[in-house]
């Protein structure tokens, strides 16, 4: 699997031909959220493309600010349980570790034992406190230690 960048604007140049719906949406919703948090690479979105086919998604939640920052990732649905939102999370947080080795990287779940929550495990993140999310309410916040 390869991580392609999601860019500011237009389709990423490494994606596969044709974009589905699924991943236009995925792009289009990225962007769009680019235009709230900036956008300020390595610190971006990006696609998981295994050999011809986008099966994920993941980001920072905007660049770090105050030493921190924050990790997400989808998995295509038909694509669950292979361990691609793992491979996602491990490749995120390599990004970070080789930009800024001080920075501490969180996520955040709902507050619920979840795949999710399962795959924060996998990659040594720790839960360490409960937060409030604007669409979600409490969700749980999960820090990988340094």
């Amino acid at each position: 699997m390869i991580l392609i960048p999601i860019p500011q604007q237009g389709p990423p140049d490494e994606a596969p031909v044709p974009i589905t719906a699924n991943v236009r949406e995925w792009i289009d919703g990225n962007q769009a959220f680019y235009k709230v948090v900036g956008f300020a690479p390595p610190w971006v979105a990006y696609l998981a493309r295994e050999h011809d086919a986008i099966v994920g998604t993941c980001a920072f939640k905007g660049a770090p600010k105050e030493g921190i920052v924050e990790i997400a990732y989808a998995t295509r649905p038909d694509k669950e349980g292979r361990g691609i939102a793992t491979w996602m999370a491990v490749e995120l947080v390599r990004i970070a570790r080789s930009t800024d080795p001080a920075l501490r990287i969180i996520a955040q779940t709902l507050p619920e034992p979840n795949a999710s929550t399962r795959v924060l495990a996998k990659c040594g993140f720790v839960q360490v406190r409960d937060a409030m999310d604007d669409e979600v309410g409490t969700v749980w916040e999960w820090e990988l230690p340094a």
